[in-house]
């Protein structure tokens, strides 16, 4: 019976060496597919110059190594130029360890994602969320969400903002079921770039008042800033200054065709320009490839 036990072990060890590496390769072979396929869906990013990489990772898989920060203005010059769409990101915030991917409707229809639960993004403050994050966090449409702040103690006085749960997307299978998707300018209410606050002309809480004259009022920090949207408040939030100045980490462009990407190409080839465009297929295959 003993040597019977032993000749087991030594069959179960033996296969398991034997299978292991074979796993490993399958596995391997899987992930750089995976990698490959959403990179070779996505013709051109726009982003800061320096890493492609970093680049590529942060837009893809909302990889938490921020990129240098570009402006909102880029979106508005693409725009204008009608060579491609543009599709603005800010991926710099998380909520629970998800990242806060901040973008327009658009990107929906880029990726195909489909909503299996709820509805689409309609307001500010809202968030539809990937079906992995639904599953581990046991979210459902009607659920709050509420963003991390980036330190324990944020001395710029950003407070996290309560996010409202509208819809859970179907699983992909991509980088998507782990992303907590907002609009653009929710992304920017999570900084504190865009904030509402409660009407400083109607306050009763003189210690809140800098001075007080007859076309306006100007209120210091101790002025209650609203940390949740609702149907209530949303008409107080409000820009401070351009939007056009706003941030983001890159610009997705689907160019018309083969030639206007060529064109928008040659126009950042120039060393001396801020700004680059990649192409994330040629960046992951030199990734693999190393």
């Amino acid at each position: 019976m003993y040597y019977k036990a032993r000749t087991a072990t030594l069959i179960a060890c033996v296969t398991l060496i034997a299978v292991l590496p074979l796993a490993l390769e399958v596995l391997l072979n899987e992930s750089e597919q995976q990698l490959l396929s959403r990179a070779d869906s996505t013709p051109l990013l726009l982003g800061s110059r320096g890493s492609a990489l970093d680049l590529v990772m942060n837009s893809l898989y909302f990889d938490d190594e921020t990129p240098g920060l570009i402006s909102m203005s880029v979106v508005d010059e693409i725009d204008a130029s009608g060579l491609a769409i543009p599709i603005p990101f800010y991926v710099s915030f998380q909520a629970r360890g998800f990242p806060i991917v901040g973008t327009t409707l658009d990107y929906f229809d880029f990726r195909e994602l489909r909503i299996a639960q709820g509805r689409q993004l309609a307001l500010l403050g809202e968030t539809v969320i990937g079906a992995e994050v639904a599953e581990r966090l046991g979210l459902v449409p009607g659920d709050s969400l509420l963003s991390s702040p980036e330190t324990m103690f944020d001395l710029a006085g950003v407070y996290p903002l309560k996010m409202k749960v509208v819809g859970v997307l179907a699983r992909s299978y991509t980088a998507d079921d782990l992303a907590v998707l907002v609009d653009i300018k929710t992304a920017w209410v999570v900084q504190g770039l865009v904030h509402g606050h409660e009407d400083v002309s109607q306050t009763e809480d003189d210690s809140v008042i800098i001075k007080r004259g007859e076309d306006n009022v100007v209120a210091n920090a101790k002025l209650m800033q609203y940390t949740e949207i609702t149907q209530d408040n949303i008409d107080s939030f409000h820009f401070h200054g351009s939007s056009a100045d706003y941030p983001l980490t890159t610009v997705l462009l689907l160019p018309n065709d083969e030639r206007t990407g060529t064109i928008l190409r040659g126009r950042y080839l120039d060393a001396s320009n801020p700004y680059q465009i990649v192409e994330p297929g040629d960046v992951i295959d030199g990734l693999l490839a190393n």
